[in-house]
């Protein structure tokens, strides 16, 4: 049955769609909300942002057991609603002039929270509502709606602050979270075992022996399971995933290459949306320009990803990708104000490294597939997670700090130095040096989840 005719499937893409859209949105008028709504200083942004990212650095393993317990689709409609109610009182309590910078941060924090969850519940619910020979194909248009949003969205964010004020743009994204539920809301209520070919979820040991599939980080417990157990079984698999990685050379020297590259980037991030509207003196539609134009570079480090791969290999091309996504933020504290030229800079700079960020990110994938045996991938893949972004809240709060201290583009500088030291690590470690060595009942289809 052709995609298009599997209706539960469209109402799933459709609402993400819908939802992307809002998303991308707030990722440009949130910011724009504290800086010019509420005039935030460096040290408030970087709390800001560091409230949004501190979920990525405890929640996963939590909403990993929770959806395997729960029906899916009750946990993405709890996300859709939630993250549409959260957002909604940012442009009542602007309106009301009582909106305060704590109100702010709180509400980013709890959308984050819910963002978290959506990213663990949606992949999962989508096997049920589509087969498996479809899952390749699903995918690939949910990660073409991603990519479309991350285009369209942010510079159309620009032009609507400017034309509306940032928190009634925010209010957008409340009401496309809110359409997006009622998609949602229509689709079957499967619970845990969908009708599309399966007659039950798999159980740990059936999935582990399915190509292409990771195995869950918990096992599902039958009804005879004593409930106790559950805990201890939990932690039990999420420390042998730990293990394989920091046991692992190869996994060991790329899990501490993304955490820096992920902290560096986290004091860069909360400091963006100040340097380029106070420190260049550039509008909030250029601000959107400047974020819109990582959209391209990473359509088109998707599509050069695989192709560089084949030629060089994975090992070299996550090097260089490394070196890739890093090198043009040096440009960035050079850039001077009110200046043409410099907003085209800012957008190369954006345009490069997310196309090497992309570049990385596919082929770290990959890379992780080749050699994580099948029934260790979920863990393998949570436990990266943990190792990618459990510093980003810390260095999105030290940012504001810096910025006091050695001012925007000393901060900056700081950042784009240290965004060489992923790229470094991985030519010291000689990983370019070797492609990975399949490990035991690896397969080639392998998914990460």
């Amino acid at each position: 049955m052709s995609l298009l005719r599997n209706r539960p499937f469209v109402r799933l893409w459709t609402g993400q769609t819908v939802a992307e859209f809002g998303y991308n949105l707030s990722l440009v008028a949130l910011p724009l909300v504290a800086v010019i709504q509420l005039g935030a200083d460096s040290v408030q942004m970087g709390l800001f942002v560091g409230a949004g990212m501190a979920p990525m650095a405890f929640a996963w393993p939590l909403f990993g057991v929770l959806v395997d317990r729960v029906d899916r689709r009750r946990i993405l409609l709890a996300t859709y609603v939630g993250r549409g109610l959260l957002l909604s009182w940012v442009p009542i309590g602007a309106a009301l002039g009582v909106l305060d910078m704590l109100q702010l941060v709180a509400v980013y924090f709890l959308v984050s929270l819910l963002q978290v969850a959506f990213e663990v519940a949606a992949p999962s619910l989508l096997p049920q509502l589509v087969k498996d020979s479809d899952l390749v194909q699903a995918n690939s248009r949910m990660e073409m709606t991603r990519s479309g949003a991350v285009i369209v969205g942010p510079a159309l964010a620009g032009f609507l602050v400017e034309a509306i004020t940032p928190a009634n743009t925010v209010a957008m994204d409340s009401v496309c979270y809110l359409l997006a539920s009622g998609l949602i809301l229509t689709l079957p209520l499967a619970g845990r075992h969908a009708h599309t070919g399966r007659a039950a979820a798999p159980t740990a040991g059936e999935q582990a022996a399915r190509p292409g599939h990771a195995a869950p980080a918990e096992a599902p417990a039958g009804p005879e399971a004593p409930a106790a157990a559950r805990p201890e079984s939990f932690r039990r698999q999420l420390t042998e995933g730990w293990s394989f990685v920091f046991g692992h050379a190869q996994l060991r020297v790329l899990a501490f290459s993304s955490s820096l590259m992920n902290t560096f980037f986290y004091i860069r991030t909360p400091l963006l949306a100040l340097f380029v509207v106070q420190e260049l003196h550039f509008s909030g539609a250029q601000l959107g320009l400047v974020l819109a134009a990582g959209g391209p570079g990473a359509l088109l480090g998707a599509v050069a990803a695989g192709r560089l791969s084949r030629r060089f290999g994975l090992s070299r091309t996550l090097t260089a990708s490394a070196f890739l996504a890093g090198g043009p933020v040096l440009v960035v504290p050079f850039v001077p104000a009110e200046s043409i030229p410099g907003l085209a800079v800012l957008m190369a700079s954006t345009f490069a490294v997310s196309c090497g960020v992309q570049i990385y990110g596919i082929n770290l994938v990959s890379f992780r597939q080749l050699i994580t045996p099948d029934r260790l991938l979920g863990r393998v893949n949570a436990t990266f997670r943990w190792a990618a972004w459990a510093m980003a809240p810390f260095a999105a709060v030290l940012s504001g700090f810096l910025a006091d201290l050695l001012g925007l583009r000393g901060a900056i500088a700081i950042a784009a130095a240290g965004l060489l030291l992923p790229g470094l690590l991985l030519l010291v470690s000689r990983l370019h040096r070797a492609d990975p060595v399949p490990g035991p009942a690896t397969t080639e289809s392998g998914i990460a989840a």
